[in-house]
């Protein structure tokens, strides 16, 4: 008889095999390339045990210079490997390093026996994993094991291969063997624990009364949930907006399920009576339609921040995650114990969501009221600073006025809690708008997704940062993670567009915003931004019809910016008198209104005036520098390339 042993580590099914430098699950080895397998070993062989970056880093790049990016990139490869997305075996400790938080078996071995009875020519190889002892048979303590040779105690989940090659006769050793095999599969399989659930879609609470008045009060109670649960690392979390595409409709579970690639749905109803409130709640599994859990909640309306709160409790219960202190900490957290200021709140993240003038004007006031009712209030200042961004953005405040003002909000709610997400993300986009400073906000963006892995914002606006510079690859990633979490979103479906635009992908591009117009036919952004990519290839007609399109279905405020496309389009296409008249009618126009000094650039640029798009990209720079994110990668720019004023503008944006 020869045994090989291996020095092995192993955890959930997988085997780290320290030996031949591989990782398995069951018998496929899984490829991970050098040093995505030193930081796995790490941590496998510290399980449980906080690890810093620096500390990972020192030992995977011992006598290396590398930034946290490279790290980053690493523990996606491993978590890829361990199909560990949802990080529930990697855990994330924000700002602080990772926690491997899985039990390992040490020093389990992957056993080759081989036994050989001369006498009847018998030969059988068995493979398998040992275990620590639980759901464990001891083969030896069986006869047909004993008769034949040296089997390891055996956890039937973990066998990994049985080969065997009988030369004469002695079937019913081999018999014993294999049912011996099978026995301890069906054993540990059948009273194996709960498999946690790692997705869930939390479904618009359903207005029972139809109360208009109650419409801001259902969709807020979705939002707060989701806001809760997306802050768990090992947890995907469907965002509100794609969820909100199914309110009002009758749909099943498992379609949900289908449709938003998730374990787990909740459904849930809102009735009110005065300033009582009532909730039904049902969390389903959609693999086979099985009710995991549900909740009646009857309580008053100033209590609905403790309900909301319970739900998300029950939910992480149910689906089994498996919470550290500090998750627990977090899933729970009061930001603020007066129910009329949590009330104001999500009424101004409700009318936000309009991404109309009157609605900004509204969520600006309730986030003042609630902000008023508990000036410590972190989550209300970032929501403002978040609404004085598209304020500004939209050029339905001055520019500066704007900036003054969202700076004011971030830096309040970072104050008040250095670890809210939303702030972060505030302030990231405030740097990067009022220094241009890029190393700064990618910086906060990082921290910003540290603290919620399943901010779409986030990754949406890091995206874009890492457009500017060129870096589509890393952009990419974001801005898939974030179709992951908001798959029916229009918004990151054209920033993917817009990267394939930015890469000169034009086909891609235009493929790319056309599926999106299928899906949403009013959505004023896939139009505008296909019109660019038509104009890149040449298609004058079919790029000026589209930015008709996009002027139609925008809203009435922001018609001016689609208008100075338009513009271009004329001008590109040859259609100089219709591209001056435009221009004429947005300097009438910015006699009564903000007009940014960027819609008379761009007009410039296709008219090939040089000088005048120089002075207005100048003027723009001055003004709203933000305008000119995307100078370094925009074909729009392309025909400016070679005169040595956008070299000096490039410099100035921090972007050479």
């Amino acid at each position: 008889m020869q045994r090989l042993t291996h020095q092995t580590r192993c955890f959930d099914g997988f085997t780290l095999d320290l030996t031949r430098g591989c990782l398995l699950r069951g018998t496929q080895e899984i490829k991970l390339r050098p040093k995505p397998f030193e930081a796995l070993k790490y941590l496998v062989e510290n399980p449980g045990r906080l690890i810093s970056k620096t500390e990972l880093i020192e030992v995977i790049w011992p006598d290396t210079a590398v930034t946290d990016d490279s790290l980053v990139q690493c523990l996606i490869e491993v978590r890829r490997a361990l199909n560990d997305d949802a990080q529930q075996m990697i855990k994330t400790v924000p700002r602080r390093g990772y926690i491997f938080d899985q039990p390992v078996r040490d020093n389990a071995s992957i056993t080759s026996v081989t036994t050989v009875t001369e006498e009847s020519g018998v030969q059988l190889i068995i493979e398998e994993e040992e275990t620590n002892g639980h759901g464990v048979i001891d083969a030896q303590a069986l006869p047909a094991a004993r008769s034949i040779g040296l089997i390891s105690a055996h956890k039937a989940t973990s066998i990994e291969r049985l080969t065997t090659a009988i030369k004469q006769h002695k079937w019913a050793a081999a018999i014993g063997v294999l049912t011996l095999a099978v026995a301890a599969a069906g054993t540990v399989y059948f009273t194996r624990p709960g498999e946690a659930i790692d997705s869930v879609a939390v479904m618009p609470f359903v207005n029972v009364s139809a109360d208009p008045n109650m419409e801001y009060l259902s969709d807020g109670l979705s939002d707060s949930i989701i806001n809760r649960l997306s802050q768990l690392p090992g947890f995907k979390v469907i965002a509100l907006n794609s969820v909100l595409r199914y309110k009002g409709k009758q749909t099943d579970p498992q379609v949900i399920g289908r449709e938003l690639n998730v374990r787990a749905v909740l459904m849930s109803r809102l009735v009110q009576h005065g300033d009582d409130i009532s909730i039904s709640t049902e969390l389903v599994d959609v693999r086979d339609n099985r009710h995991l859990w549900g909740g009646q909640y009857n309580r008053k309306l100033a209590d609905i921040m403790t309900v909301q709160t319970e739900i998300a409790q029950e939910i992480s219960q149910k689906l089994r995650l498996r919470l550290s202190g500090e998750e627990k900490k977090r899933l729970t957290k009061r930001y603020t114990e007066n129910g009329e200021a949590y009330q104001l709140y999500v009424m101004g993240r409700y009318f936000r969501r309009t991404r109309s003038e009157k609605g900004f004007q509204k969520s600006v006031d309730y986030f003042e009221q609630a902000i008023k009712n508990d000036p410590n209030y972190a989550p209300a200042y970032a929501g403002l600073a978040g609404t004085y961004a598209f304020l500004g953005g939209s050029g339905l405040l001055p520019p500066k006025e704007a900036l003054q003002k969202e700076e004011w909000a971030a830096l309040k709610a970072l104050e008040i809690d250095s670890d809210l997400a939303e702030a972060h993300a505030a302030m990231a986009a405030l740097v990067r708008k009022r220094d241009l400073n890029w190393s700064a906000s990618e910086d906060e963006f990082k921290l910003a997704l540290e603290l919620n892995p399943n901010s779409v914002d986030a990754h949406q606006n890091y995206a874009m940062s890492l457009a500017a510079w060129g870096r589509f690859d890393e952009a990419m990633l974001h801005l898939k993670r974030a179709e992951e979490i908001d798959p029916l979103s229009p918004i990151t479906k054209a920033e993917i567009g817009n990267l394939f635009y930015f890469s000169r992908q034009y086909d891609r591009a235009i493929e790319q915003f056309q599926k999106i117009i299928e899906m949403d036919p009013n959505f004023a952004p896939a139009h505008n931004r296909l019109q660019r990519a038509y104009l890149a290839k040449g298609m004058y007609e079919e790029a000026i019809t589209e930015q008709k399109k996009a002027i139609a279905s925008d809203q009435p405020e922001g018609r001016w910016g689609r208008v100075a496309d338009l513009g271009y389009a004329y001008a590109v296409a040859g259609k100089r008198a219709e591209a001056q008249k435009i221009l004429d009618d947005l300097k009438e126009l910015a006699k009564q209104r903000y007009v940014s000094p960027n819609a008379f650039a761009v007009i410039y640029m296709g008219l090939g005036d040089k000088d005048q798009a120089f002075v207005w990209l100048e003027k723009t720079f001055e003004a709203r520098p933000d305008n000119l994110y995307f100078l370094k990668v925009g074909p729009q720019y392309d025909s400016l390339r070679s005169d040595p004023r956008f070299a000096d503008l490039l410099r100035r944006m921090k972007l050479a």
